[in-house]
């Protein structure tokens, strides 16, 4: 009998664990490694992780890129979908070994390799404070999106930006200026946002070395005044690091997803 009584109890954790976290369709799918390919090409990377991931209309289109291995499949997205000219500009491609790719293109991109019927269209949002919105507001909606797309099937593309405080060449008046852009694929967050909450955890894949990470996103602090989106308090994730001179006042910026919005 106490096995049995042990078995429930464990289903109905699970349910419970289940009906407060939101999470890919297919959580055991492997994180895919950039790195394999391009130093820039975290954001084909994305949609391949994000496709593989998510519902059974999304993992048969990605099922049908050619290639017996990420690297391969990573190098098709590129070259197929990539390489196309951009909508922000038909002079160039959308996907270049410098630039990487914009969320406008990455989008469009998104949108062609799709192949089954009734997959909604992949669209970006931006996450800038719109006019006389608060911070908790932007953050309610940032989650409100992030689960619209998951339930929809299509793990949400989110695009960070190291930032560091600093003046731009020429000037000496300091911003908040992006050093480094990054694509990462949003794995799990909680269903439910309470009234007032400054933050979420979250699970995401970094493509930059194929990994799995927990963080979490919330609202500015004294220490990032003036930032005009919510903060990816991702400690485990290196963007940019590198790039950031020594007591430079930094921080990883949300500015934008791509997913069924």
């Amino acid at each position: 009998m106490a096995p049995r009584i042990a078995v429930i109890v464990l289903v109905l954790l699970s349910s419970i664990a289940s009906a407060h976290w939101l999470t890919v369709p297919v959580p055991n799918s492997p994180p895919v490694n950039q790195l394999r390919t391009d130093g820039n090409a975290c954001g084909p990377a994305c949609l391949l992780d994000a496709f593989r991931s998510g519902g059974e209309k999304w993992r048969k289109s990605i099922g049908k890129i050619e290639g017996d291995s990420d690297t391969a499949k990573i190098k098709k997205i590129i070259y197929q979908f990539g390489k196309r000219g951009s909508r922000l500009d038909p002079k160039r491609a959308r996907w270049n070994g410098r630039f990487g790719v914009s969320g406008t293109d990455l989008a469009d991109m998104a949108n062609e390799i799709r192949s089954e019927g009734w997959m909604g269209t992949v669209k970006q949002e931006i996450f800038f404070k719109q006019p006389r919105e608060s911070d908790l507001e932007l953050l309610k909606r940032i989650h409100h999106r992030f689960a619209m797309s998951l339930k929809k099937g299509l793990p949400p593309v989110l695009r960070v930006r190291r930032v560091a405080w600093r003046a731009p060449k020429g000037s000496s008046t300091k911003s908040w200026l992006a050093v480094k852009r990054h694509y990462l694929v949003l794995t799990g967050f909680p269903a439910k946002l309470p009234k007032k909450a400054t933050s979420f955890i979250v699970t995401y894949h970094d493509p930059w070395g194929g990994k799995k990470y927990q963080g979490s996103i919330r609202v500015p602090d004294a220490r990032s005044a003036g930032l005009a989106t919510v903060i990816a308090d991702f400690p485990k994730s290196t963007i940019g690091k590198s790039l950031v001179k020594k007591g430079e006042p930094t921080c990883l910026s949300l500015s934008s997803a791509i997913g069924i919005f």
